[in-house]
């Protein structure tokens, strides 16, 4: 055995296993977390709207999504640490390039390629937790990889509101290589090889895949481009037609598939298929905070592009403290129930918060936030370990690339929400019937208030699913 051979299976301990997987929720979760915060900036140095600079995202997202099922589908029946490296390869990559470019649509492309890396990364995450831990040390590896979500979550926007400050929007992309090749270098050393000997003769299914792709990327763009251009746009017309024709084909090769990348009888089980609806709810909600905090801090409380990071990152930090005491005590209370709790916080603190972004102190509108942020830290890790728990094994790559794309399309569609009551504010400010102050808090209040009713849907379908699955979740062992 080689010296380097030696090492690999020394370092290769299950906790180095789970710093690895928390490396692929840093490395995206720090992306999300400061791009919002760059918006302002990149729309003035393109010279362009907000509708157009949100294509940096919704090409990101629509590769992701588009193409996350597919990669858990090759997770299951492939080498984890081949794909889950690889996506750290191209996800360094993307950000060289993106460091380089001179036009927005150049970085459009770019970003759809680091949706690719994007893709290989969250379709993994979840699996090689899930993987590598069992029992009550299960629950509390996906707290700790919920903390780090709350670490990238919390120190993305001020990481991106201090380079915005100091250096140039090109630092965004270039600051973060270091760290993405450092990920995919303990990918390789610290996850084993693994092989699937019945699984090796299965082969992709193009068609099916595309046209996967096809719905989910439809999907996600009649939402945005109808919120930004209206609903009879071309564009969302001809992205309709594509859905139309996309999921016919979609179904029958899933149905003549020996081992189809949607488990559609999976989907029929409480845990599961309640639990990827509740996590939409729960990221749908988050919209108006990913999409107008940074307009309505920057532009409408005058707060300087580090300030308003600070506010959007201590509203994240919470999970990092909650996340892992809600791994401790899904032992003692049922994760649907700490779900709904979760949730409630979550749906009161929006509606507080959309009456104090009209007349409100800044300290009252950190409270809300923090309090939004300690709702998710009890909801993230319980719907997460309900969702995992609910998969066989053989499916645990299926499972985390789920969550992965219910994830981002929930984004999608509450951004798109929000952009949606936004572009209504802003045609009533371009008529003269408002100011530019009221179009801003009027705006952003809205918007709130139709994510708190996402996120009380998601606490009363919790409600129900916990009484549907009340016997099958009392016999589960953490």
């Amino acid at each position: 055995m080689t010296t380097f051979s030696k090492f690999s299976t020394h370092i290769q301990s299950k906790w180095m296993i789970l710093i690895v997987a928390a490396m692929g929720n840093l490395v995206l979760t720090v992306d999300s977390g400061l791009m919002p915060v760059t918006y302002p900036e990149l729309a003035a140095v393109f010279d362009t709207d907000t509708s157009t600079i949100l294509w940096i995202s919704v090409a990101f997202w629509v590769t992701t999504v588009g193409l996350a099922m597919t990669i858990g589908w090759l997770v299951d029946v492939r080498d984890k640490r081949n794909i889950y490296t690889l996506g750290f390869i191209i996800f360094s990559i993307a950000l060289i390039l993106a460091s380089v470019t001179s036009s927005l649509w150049q970085l459009i492309l770019v970003r759809i390629f680091m949706g690719f890396g994007s893709a290989m990364i969250l379709a993994g995450v979840n699996a090689i937790i899930v993987d590598s831990f069992h029992g009550h040390e299960r629950a509390k590896a996906i707290g700790f990889a919920g903390a780090v979500v709350g670490i990238g979550l919390s120190g993305g926007p001020i990481f991106g509101g201090f380079l915005l400050d100091h250096l140039d929007w090109r630092s965004i992309f270039y600051c973060r290589i270091p760290i993405s090749l450092v990920a995919a270098l303990l990918s390789w050393l610290v996850l084993k090889k693994q092989s699937n000997p019945g699984h090796m003769k299965l082969k992709i299914e193009w068609i099916g895949v595309v046209s996967l792709f096809a719905c989910l990327g439809s999907l996600i763009l009649i939402f945005n481009r109808g919120a930004a251009v209206g609903w009879g746009s071309p564009i969302v017309l001809i992205m309709a037609i594509v859905l139309f024709i996309s999921l016919p084909i979609l179904f029958q090769y899933q149905r003549k598939s020996k081992r189809p990348i949607l488990d559609l009888p999976l989907f029929k089980t409480t845990g599961y298929g309640f639990g990827l609806i509740v996590l939409m709810c729960h990221y749908i909600s988050l919209g108006a905070i990913m999409l107008l905090a940074p307009f309505f801090f920057i532009d409408y409380l005058e707060f300087s592009a580090t300030k308003a990071g600070a506010f959007i990152m201590l509203y994240s930090l919470m999970r990092v403290f909650i996340a892992p005491f809600t791994g401790y005590i899904l032992r003692l209370i049922s994760p649907w129930h700490l779900s709904a709790i979760g949730l409630l916080l979550i749906c009161g603190s929006l509606v507080w918060l959309s009456f104090l972004s009209i007349s409100g102190s800044e300290t009252n509108i950190l409270i809300a936030l923090l309090l939004i942020g300690i709702g998710s830290g009890i909801y993230e890790p319980s719907n997460t370990l309900t969702i995992m728990s609910s998969a066989p094994s053989d499916r645990y790559g299926t499972a985390s690339a789920s969550i992965a794309s219910g994830r981002q399309l929930a984004f999608a569609l509450g951004v798109a929400m929000c952009g949606a009551i936004n572009a209504g504010r802003e045609r009533l400010y371009n008529a003269g019937e408002i100011n530019q102050y009221d179009y801003l808090s009027l705006s952003f209040s809205d918007a709130l208030i139709a994510c708190a009713a996402f996120a009380g849907l998601g606490l009363i379908l919790s409600f129900v699913a916990a009484n549907r699955d009340s016997r099958t979740i009392k016999k589960r062992e953490i």
